[in-house]
């Protein structure tokens, strides 16, 4: 979320704008494409190393889409007030 945030810098958004693409913006897939080289690999420790990112992308699957709604219709609300 950080990089995507500190990208935005200089745009011109709100900070909560920025704070609501960095929620939702793009991540996971460089997770996977690790887990599978450690999982190819056989490291020590692989493993753990795998169930942590197998651990980690479920719950930001059910963080974000637990929080999807009421996150859409604050912005939603603030754009229909113009603010």
């Amino acid at each position: 979320m950080l990089p995507v945030f500190i990208a935005m810098t200089g745009m011109g958004l709100r900070l909560d704008d920025k704070l609501f693409i960095g929620w939702f913006g793009p991540r996971g897939l460089a997770s996977i494409v690790f887990a599978v080289i450690v999982l190819n690999e056989h490291l020590p420790g692989g493993d753990t190393i795998t169930m942590t990112v197998v651990c980690t992308i479920t719950l930001s699957v059910l963080a974000h889409g637990l929080s999807a709604n009421p996150l859409v219709n604050l912005l939603a609300r603030r754009i229909k007030q113009g603010a």
